[in-house]
């Protein structure tokens, strides 16, 4: 850092020609009666030290302490701010003596333009006075702050094209080292693109796979950007100005940026090369190479992620791919252009990844502890759960997360009772909103109404904090088991958290035994705010209060690419299989063509397929469950699997204990199966129905034979079968996992 003794020199420079000065300033060598210019000599004392102390910390950085390039970014604007008013103040000085003194207007914009010039190398040293030039301490600050002007230009310019540079490079290592990898294609730089980025190439780093995972992220000029600047300026500037913070946040990452001439929401693509057309021919050779290409849209427009997924699917590049993942609200017609894509397009619903994420969430022991089998009384001994008081959740805010929870929670709370009867549940559901939502909420859920007249579920038309609201916290503080709350705002949200956990605190008997609270928090800021609120509750009642939701925790490798339930999930449709006699496994195109084809229309077709994937899936989420009730995490060796039917009269007491626990938790399965087509929409088939129907599901009315009690299902054929074998796929998936667990061991 050669600047550093220059600012010694200067600084040395202005000590000795301090006495110099004083005697200018007496003889009038230099006119500093207007105040203006005082003003502007201090001005460019400040600068002079504040610059020293900028550069002192570019020097410090570059000592061992630099993190990223993008620092460099952090202090640019700063330092070109100093350098500016430091110039124009030179100017200032410097034109006071060449006639235009008595224009206090005409020196400012004078000096103003001049220093804006000493960023493009250019100087007025003309228009500067003689004794100005004479006097070699004025020609020091002259020529340096011209230096750095010039210096910052250089940094501005790198910071710019060095990306472009690197970019370029990168690629033509990818173009010429052959080696297998994936591509994961990033439509747009934002928050959700970046965390998901950095855990895929994270991972990626550490694991041992032979498949290099290779980031390529597309930007492209923004509306207003577009307005106010013109085409040819933002896509000059827009590598920096498109934003320093996502450059910082990649810095440990290796990617390269794409420049798109349009956004994928407005592609054309019936054109025949549409990368191409697009500026974006070499995306098209990174996909030619790779084994595997992903698409992500993953901006906050969810509107403009659906047409971009479309448009991308419809175009040779989105055929070319194996996944376009898509950030969306999963409505209907959402999820029919899902379906439609064969497993294609992937939609991420922030709602439904949010409430599954905790749902799925486990310790360092590998238990869910979100489950709602953790917060019931069991009987270990029969694997069923004791009825000495319903399962209890409150559900504060009914907006696509609070909906989604009511699904989850009355789907893993179906539990049997040592009768084989569904144990009772109690939820209650407080938003002022509800007379506007039930209307489309019964039509999504026409068996709710039934629910509510069972008094499973109840809908408040009040929010938290009304006296409604308190009079059924008071009555049910005891009972209370489970609080989901997500108004929309993190403040209010983290408000009503630590109102119900001071509540409980003060009122509930069984302190916070069996209970949980979980908040939905959507910014940064407010996660540090709950975490400092549990630091100051203690740590002997966490985790009684959990959040939920971030984008940090949804968008992960986990959750959206690796589809960790994908492989159990189709084990027990093979177990499926066994016991229809149908034909042997079909890979998921083959079988999406097969059920689609059993149905009249392809509507209908999607609706079936859809329906029976979900229930694999659910499958492998219950697993856990399960495993409680049958009591697999205390065996050290787990007993065989009889036969179906299974013969109760036959061996020890510790067989026959096993095969109750079998049964039971096969009529928990099928209650779990009831409790989830209802859910979904589904609604018993009557008995006459029942008769007519060619098959156990008319998927045109959405109704199911099998939406029944355990003891009223069918004999022939067995739909109990299908049940237990439920059952014992996830008895051999968990001895799959234990031995392969011992294994690394």
């Amino acid at each position: 850092m050669l600047i550093i003794p220059l600012f010694i020199t200067v600084a040395e420079s202005c000590s000795e020609n301090s006495s110099a000065l004083l005697d200018q300033l007496k003889n009038n060598d230099y006119i500093f009666t207007n105040p203006v210019q005082i003003v502007f000599f201090v001005i460019l004392i400040v600068c002079i030290i504040r610059l020293y102390l900028l550069v002192k910390e570019c020097v410090r950085l570059a000592r061992g302490k630099f993190n990223s390039p993008s620092q460099i970014s952090e202090v640019l604007p700063e330092m070109a701010l100093f350098v500016f008013v430091s110039g124009m103040a030179i100017y200032y000085v410097g034109y006071a003596y060449a006639g235009t003194a008595d224009c206090v207007v005409t020196l400012v914009l004078r000096s103003a333009l001049s220093a804006f010039e000493m960023f493009l190398s250019k100087s007025n040293l003309i228009g500067i006075a003689e004794n100005c030039k004479n006097d070699p301490g004025y020609m020091l600050c002259f020529a340096f702050f011209h230096a750095a002007a010039v210096a910052v230009s250089m940094i501005f310019a790198v910071t710019c094209f060095g990306k472009r540079l690197m970019d370029y490079g990168r690629g033509m290592i990818w173009k010429f080292v052959p080696k297998k990898y994936h591509l994961n294609v990033f439509w747009g730089l934002n928050e959700k693109s970046i965390l998901l980025a950095r855990k895929i190439y994270q991972e990626n780093k550490t694991g041992e796979n032979e498949f290099t995972e290779r980031i390529v992220f597309i930007d492209w000029p923004q509306a207003q950007e577009e307005n106010k600047t013109g085409q040819s300026f933002s896509g000059i500037m827009g590598l920096l100005t498109y934003k320093t913070n996502a450059a910082k946040q990649l810095s440990d990452i290796k990617y390269i940026l794409l420049r798109s001439s349009i956004s994928p929401d407005a592609i054309d693509a019936t054109h025949p090369e549409i990368l191409r057309e697009i500026n974006l021919g070499k995306l098209e050779r990174f996909m030619k190479r790779a084994e595997k290409t992903n698409f992500f849209i993953l901006s906050n427009n969810e509107d403009a992620n659906i047409h971009a997924a479309i448009n991308l699917q419809a175009s040779e590049a989105g055929r070319n791919a194996s996944r376009i993942y898509c950030s969306a609200r999963e409505t209907k017609e959402v999820a029919i252009l899902a379906e439609s894509s064969k497993g294609k397009l992937q939609i991420i619903d922030d709602s439904k990844a949010a409430v599954m994420e905790f749902a799925m969430r486990k310790n360092e022991e590998g238990k869910c502890l979100a489950h709602p089998i953790n917060f019931v009384e069991i009987n270990h001994q029969l694997g069923c759960v004791e009825t000495k008081k319903p399962f209890t959740a409150f559900i504060i805010g009914f907006g696509a997360t609070g909906q989604e929870a009511l699904r989850f929670l009355y789907e893993f709370s179906a539990f049997a009772d040592c009768h084989g009867k569904k144990t009772p549940v109690d939820f209650h559901v407080f938003d002022n909103r509800i007379d506007e939502i039930k209307g489309e909420l019964y039509q999504e859920i026409p068996a709710l109404p039934l629910l509510e007249n069972r008094h499973e579920i109840t809908l408040h038309p009040c929010n938290a904090g009304t006296l409604e609201f308190l009079g059924q916290l008071q009555g049910l503080i005891d009972n209370l088991n489970y609080v989901v709350i997500d108004t929309g705002e993190d403040e209010r949200n983290l408000h009503i958290a630590t109102m119900i956990y001071e509540y409980a605190l003060q009122h509930r008997q069984d302190g916070f035994n069996k209970f949980k609270i979980l908040v939905r928090l959507y910014e940064s800021g407010s996660e540090y705010k709950f975490k400092k609120v549990i630091d100051a509750y203690g740590n002997e009642h966490f985790p009684a209060m959990e959040r939920f939701g971030s984008p940090s925790d949804i968008y992960t490798k986990k959750w959206v690419v690796d589809d960790a339930e994908k492989d159990e999930a189709v084990k027990f449709y093979e177990a499926y299989c066994r016991v229809a006699n149908e034909e042997e496994y079909r890979p998921l195109n083959d079988r999406w063509d097969y059920e689609v084809g059993r149905e009249q229309t392809k509507l209908l077709g999607y609706r079936r397929i859809n329906r029976k994937l979900m229930q694999d899936r659910a499958n492998s989420k219950h697993c856990y469950t399960k495993e409680v009730l049958l009591g697999l995490h205390d065996m050290s060796e787990i007993p065989e699997l009889p036969s179906w039917p299974i013969k109760m009269e036959t061996g020890n007491q510790a067989e026959k204990d096993w095969r109750c626990r079998l049964l039971n938790v096969s009529i928990c399965e099928h209650l779990r199966w009831n409790a989830s087509h209802l859910m979904m929409g589904y609604l018993p088939m009557s008995v006459e129905e029942a008769k007519a129907a060619s098959n156990s599901c008319n998927e045109r009315t959405k109704k199911h034979l099998c939406i029944t009690d355990w003891d009223k299902l069918p004999e022939n054929p067995d739909y109990k079968e299908y049940d237990y074998m439920v059952v014992c796929t996830t008895v051999e998936q968990y001895n799959k996992r234990k031995r392969d667990n011992d294994q690394k061991d």
